[in-house]
């Protein structure tokens, strides 16, 4: 077995490496996240978003910029519900994974975390309803259902129609009995409506699960990245197990709730010389990746 990295990195998509106003990655990211994968830092992408997202917005630039073909980065998409290594995607053109065709046999799923595709079709016709134009139907998940605001749309214009939809939806599935195993969560940017067994912790097990596969050593040390409560859980449960860890939240306008483990934030890496105070979303992101490397690896 080979010897392990200093560190490991579990990072949600959304904010701290994709913009969540343009939906692509920086540049910066993009060439330092690749850095990383040379020097065998394992990474972890938990997030909500489909593995057709990781595929063409985060793993195409990435093999565009260098990213070898073994790196130990591993997906983990729509919250648990679909996950593969980034090795297991073929070389050449990406594919394209929608909920209309069958997913490549590269693609994992949980089938039951995968809600009624008569539930689905009713919630799509119901964003229609209410938010019209402000948000469209995100048909590249697999098991989830997202709602997601429309690139360029006023924030302040989606949020009212994003809470009215997140209300209906709750109305919804309330009627059909389905409250206790399908929740809903507005997020910045969407609408989630995802199984209860949902989240960023099951996210966490999926990687361990794909790294233990892979064959790579566990750090000790690790760094989570999120932008929203739901994010804490990620290294809510590596604390749990045992491991070392940080947590960087690059939007804590929200508050930062009390941990047993270091919170940081954009000030912090600031203090360590890297980036701005004011930093939010992935240029807080960028920060961490960039201390990591100067700072962990040397």
């Amino acid at each position: 077995m080979s010897t392990p990295s200093p560190v490991g990195l579990l990072l949600d998509v959304d904010g701290p490496v994709a913009s969540t106003q343009t939906r692509t990655v920086p540049d910066g990211i993009v060439a330092t996240l690749v850095r990383l994968a040379g020097r065998g830092v394992p990474v972890g992408f938990n997030t909500g978003r489909s593995a057709d997202f990781l595929l063409h917005s985060v793993i195409g630039p990435l093999r565009a910029t260098g990213l070898p073909a073994d790196a130990p980065f591993f997906a983990v998409c729509e919250k648990g519900a679909v996950w593969f290594p980034f090795s297991a995607v073929p070389a050449g053109t990406l594919p394209e994974v929608t909920v209309d065709a069958p997913a490549p046999a590269w693609v994992r799923t949980d089938p039951a975390m995968a809600l009624d595709p008569g539930l689905r079709e009713r919630i799509w016709e119901l964003s229609r309803e209410r938010a019209g134009d402000l948000q469209f139907v995100d048909r590249t998940k697999l098991a989830m259902v997202s709602l997601e605001m429309r690139v360029g749309a006023d924030q302040a214009a989606y949020e009212a129609v994003r809470d009215d939809v997140a209300a209906g939806v709750e109305e919804m599935l309330a009627e059909r009995g389905l409250a206790d195993e399908v929740r809903v969560d507005p997020t910045v940017i969407s609408v989630d409506v995802e199984h209860r067994s949902s989240g960023k912790d099951l996210g966490v097990d999926r990687c361990r699960a794909l790294m233990a596969e892979a064959g790579v050593p566990v750090p000790g040390r690790w760094f989570t990245a999120g932008d929203s409560r739901t994010d804490y859980a990620m290294a809510d449960r590596l604390h749990a197990i045992g491991l070392a860890v940080e947590h960087l939240d690059v939007r804590p306008a929200d508050g930062i709730p009390a941990t047993p483990y270091p919170v940081l934030t954009a000030a912090d890496l600031a203090g360590r010389g890297v980036g701005n105070a004011e930093d939010v979303h992935e240029r807080a992101g960028e920060s961490l990746l960039r201390w990591v490397e100067r700072d962990l690896l040397d």
